[in-house]
């Protein structure tokens, strides 16, 4: 079982098990322009806390997904009216120029290669449409420094700091138009995780109290929205 699949991990994270919540998600939601008939895709819906909310609150048609039987069938039987189904960030089972907005919370520091999702993801976008980013990443000082490899399964697996975040999304076609840094979100999430007994170096994934994480390089929260280029040449 991966740490977010914990029961005991979400009594303490709620049913988005990230750092900031939904706050992020109306944050996002409001700055794309989200509103009726837009059609959304949730990758990596976990439990739909985030599908229900930008239906509900935004009246969006929105698809949720995600490969964890243990969060998806919880999600199923919370939102039974959602349309939630099981697939692959990597291999996404739409037709290309389906969607208004992709949202990405707490997905690509996760998966095995982030960059071929991105393509995806700008696939399934219609020009203009829009990417949401809410991640960890490497607060690095030192761009030069190596970050430390998380374990497979550690929700910093995948991480990488902010320029090559950027840049991988740069490359897949988007304009980035908000890059907003919530690392204090996510040091709240972990003092409660602490306090409720859970293993920080098996969230992660890295021991960041063995001189892996420093003043230098240490993990942080980010909220990014880009756009599909409607000209892919410019």
């Amino acid at each position: 079982m991966r740490p977010y699949e914990s029961e005991t991990v979400r009594a303490v994270t709620g049913t988005t098990i990230r750092p900031g919540g939904l706050a992020l998600t109306r944050r996002a939601a409001e700055v794309c322009g989200l509103g009726p008939g837009d059609r959304v895709m949730d990758v990596g819906c976990g439990t739909g806390a985030t599908a229900s909310c930008l239906h509900s609150e935004y009246g969006t048609a929105v698809i949720g997904m995600d490969l964890s039987p243990v969060l998806l069938d919880e999600a199923i039987l919370q939102h039974s009216g959602m349309n939630l189904i099981r697939a692959n960030a990597m291999d996404l089972p739409f037709q290309s120029g389906g969607f208004d907005a992709v949202f990405a919370e707490c997905v690509c520091s996760l998966l095995p290669d982030s960059v071929s999702a991105l393509d995806g993801f700008h696939r399934v976008l219609k020009p203009g449409g829009h990417l949401v980013v809410a991640d960890l990443y490497w607060r690095a000082c030192d761009r030069t420094a190596m970050q430390p490899k998380a374990s497979l399964g550690g929700c910093l697996a995948g991480a990488v700091d902010r320029r090559t975040l950027v840049r991988r999304i740069e490359n897949a076609g988007f304009d980035i138009d908000v890059w907003e840094d919530h690392s204090e979100a996510l040091k709240q999430l972990a003092a409660q995780l602490v306090w409720a007994g859970i293993s920080l170096t098996d969230w992660w994934g890295v021991d960041c109290f063995s001189g892996a994480c420093n003043n230098d390089r240490r993990p942080g929260y980010c909220l990014m929205i880009a756009h599909k280029k409607e000209n892919p040449n410019g």
